[in-house]
């Protein structure tokens, strides 16, 4: 079974790093289409893509009345994908931040993170934050739309489609668009494969469901993520690289937690600390919100400070940032 379990691992990958190749490569063709900035579509159809297995895992959780586990999943997904991800594509390639995006969607980001920790605080995200929420991820995809005359738009440099005639424009969008979601299932079963053969993987090992849950899903999940990134990183797609991630964190909190809350309600099992004496003996519940605010705060002061660069020294910080944050979680 271990075998088994191994060789559905490996097949997961494959389609994780060939999804990732193929939803790029269809989303930039269609950014060269439409004379679309690469940054808008990775804060919208890539995040949305990459993100996929989130909404996937959030929406099986709270029909199955485990909605605790839609609020670990966010916030364990959001973490990975800016201490793991992000620290893993500026050790890979040093890392420019487009202008727009370090000083609107990185400071909404953080925003939205603080505001979502501040609304589950006590464990509960209500229907009434979670209208909130959604109202906020229809706003965020107005403002980006409203704003997509931005960056650069990068050609394709192996395909000859800028000068497509105009007749010819919907064909090539078509194709763009096919490859695109192609990519998102690719994304999506790979992402399927690799988390149900890891956990299976992780108990033949005796290791707890409880640490499975809070490293392997959550990375699991924000695989998509990774290879989206790398890939993205390695064709030198740095606005659609930074875009996703910051785009997967905003869908996370209000494309995933919010739909999911307002039509089942989230709640956090356990007890949670009331706010007097929250800094001597926190939940384990706000020990994640508040670590996923402090991440998004750290990724925003480190590009402030690299004036829009993050690079391989501040990678490394990130990564050994989210290791002191996972040893917190497991211990």
């Amino acid at each position: 079974m271990a075998l088994f379990d191994i060789l559905i691992f490996c097949l997961g990958l494959v389609l994780l790093i060939g999804g990732a190749w193929v939803l790029i490569s269809g989303g930039t063709r269609v950014a060269a289409v439409l004379g679309i900035p690469p940054v808008v579509v990775g804060l919208t159809v890539v995040a949305f893509g990459t993100s996929a297995p989130e909404l996937f895992v959030s929406m099986l959780g709270a029909m199955e009345g485990s909605t605790g586990l839609v609020l670990g999943n966010v916030i364990g997904s959001n973490v990975a994908n800016l201490g793991l991800i992000l620290a893993f594509a500026a050790l890979t390639r040093p890392v420019i931040v487009e202008h727009g995006l370090s000083r609107k969607e990185v400071p909404f980001m953080l925003f939205a993170s603080a505001v979502f920790a501040f609304m589950v605080w006590d464990g509960n995200l209500s229907r009434l934050d979670s209208g909130f929420l959604v109202a906020g991820f229809l706003l965020f995809i107005f403002w980006t739309f409203r704003n997509r005359d931005r960056g650069t738009v990068v050609p394709i440099p192996d395909e000859e489609v800028l000068a497509v005639p105009a007749e010819a424009r919907s064909r090539e969008l078509a194709i763009g668009s096919g490859l695109a979601l192609l990519g998102i299932c690719g994304l999506a079963g790979g992402g399927h494969y690799i988390v149900d053969s890891a956990v299976r993987i992780a108990v033949g090992f005796g290791v707890s469901e409880t640490v499975v849950g809070l490293t392997m899903v959550a990375i699991g999940t924000s695989l998509p993520e990774l290879a989206t990134t790398i890939v993205a990183a390695m064709r030198d797609e740095d606005d659609l690289a930074l875009g996703n991630i910051v785009g997967s964190n905003l869908f996370n909190i209000l494309a995933v937690a919010g739909p999911v809350g307002l039509i089942w309600g989230l709640e956090v099992e356990g007890p949670q600390t009331p706010l007097p004496h929250v800094m001597f003996n926190p939940s384990a519940n706000q020990l994640q919100l508040a670590s996923m605010v402090l991440l998004a705060l750290l990724v925003f002061v480190m590009i402030m400070l690299g004036k829009g660069r993050i690079g391989r020294k501040r990678g490394l910080a990130l990564l050994i940032a989210y290791i002191l944050i996972m040893i917190i979680w497991t211990t």
